[in-house]
């Protein structure tokens, strides 16, 4: 493509054939270079990255020499990265970051919650337990982040808050990744409790094209790699079995590094497609979870990033039947995309 192709993507919700519920949807393909390859509505409109970030706050882990300080394995470093299931691996892992930091669970700031995977969930009531913040799914991420605090002598009591030198830090790498002047970049407060970060939707197309095809900014190339490496060897740790980040990884043979965020926002970091390296950021506009893996799914095949094989792998995220109390099946989800 030469020039930039303009779709319209939308999502209804059937029933009996009848539409029930439309959604509209936000989103943009840069390649590595910047050149925009697709958008679908306004890309200078801001989103809310949300947990699509992850892997750009666990940059501060190689900056600040916490990854060789503490000796951190692949999977470590792709539950900093992840967004977790909360299953018995995820808290383990979890535990063993802070172990190796000498802290206890109390040091989070993330707070506890249900685990995010269904099968983790109902094997934790099982149990009878009460979630901690171990199952949280930014324990990982936030564990990160008090590494980054002790590697570098700054306070854990406040790490999480926008005037800590961590989050000020943060916020130059989300800059540097994405483009957008620090100035154009609002901040508020995430479900874990850190800095979340706003920019146009095409900054974080370009902080996954960039990451993608091995272009962040010179400081972060070597970290980017790292990533890249800690995600493919273990994409479990970025979600969980079952869950559409990981499997889109892994039926992809990692040819894509896949990150959900809440709220309806998505990002994608293509290594390897029709138009180079490249980045794909979404946003469904009235935050439909449920809607993004018929969504992610079908645009990435309209892409040319999954083939049939892999789609038909994918089938339980991309097809998404509207089912009531009787077992009976009353309505789907359908993706139209009009390029």
């Amino acid at each position: 493509m030469n020039e930039p192709s303009n779709w319209n993507i939308t999502i209804e919700t059937r029933r009996g054939g009848y539409l029930e519920s439309l959604s509209r949807v936000r989103a943009v393909v840069m390649d590595a270079s910047g050149r925009i390859v697709m958008q679908a509505g306004d890309m200078e409109e801001p989103v809310f990255w949300r947990s699509t970030a992850k892997f750009v706050q666990a940059l501060s882990l190689f900056r600040s020499g916490a990854v060789d300080r503490f000796g951190f394995s692949d999977e470590e470093l792709a539950l900093a990265c992840g967004s977790h299931s909360g299953g018995p691996q995820h808290v383990a892992l979890a535990q063993k970051m802070l172990d190796r930091l000498g802290l206890s669970p109390s040091a989070l700031h993330c707070g506890p919650h249900v685990p995010l995977g269904p099968d983790e969930a109902a094997q934790l009531a099982a149990s009878h337990k009460e979630p901690t913040k171990l199952h949280n799914n930014c324990s990982g991420k936030h564990s990160g982040m008090l590494a980054c605090c002790l590697a570098r002598g700054w306070s854990l009591t406040d790490y999480n808050r926008h005037h800590h030198p961590l989050q000020q830090e943060i916020l130059a790498h989300l800059s540097a990744v994405s483009g957008i002047d620090p100035t154009h970049i609002q901040t508020a407060i995430d479900g874990c409790g850190a800095v979340v970060f706003r920019t146009p939707l095409h900054g974080l197309a370009r902080a996954y094209a960039r990451l993608a095809g091995d272009a962040l900014p010179a400081p972060h190339q070597e970290a980017g790699r790292r990533i890249r490496q800690a995600i493919a060897a273990a994409p479990e740790m970025i979600a969980g079995p079952g869950r559409l980040c990981t499997d889109l990884m892994k039926v992809s043979r990692h040819n894509l590094i896949a990150k959900i965020g809440a709220d309806g926002v998505y990002g994608l970091a293509a290594i390897s497609t029709p138009q180079g390296p490249c980045g794909l950021a979404v946003k469904i506009e009235d935050g439909s979870m449920k809607l993004l893996g018929p969504l992610v799914c079908q645009l990435a095949a309209a892409l040319g990033w999954l083939d049939e094989h892999q789609m038909e792998q994918l089938r339980p995220h991309f097809y998404q039947p509207v089912i009531n109390h009787q077992k009976e099946l009353v309505g789907d989800v359908h993706v139209s995309i009009d390029s």
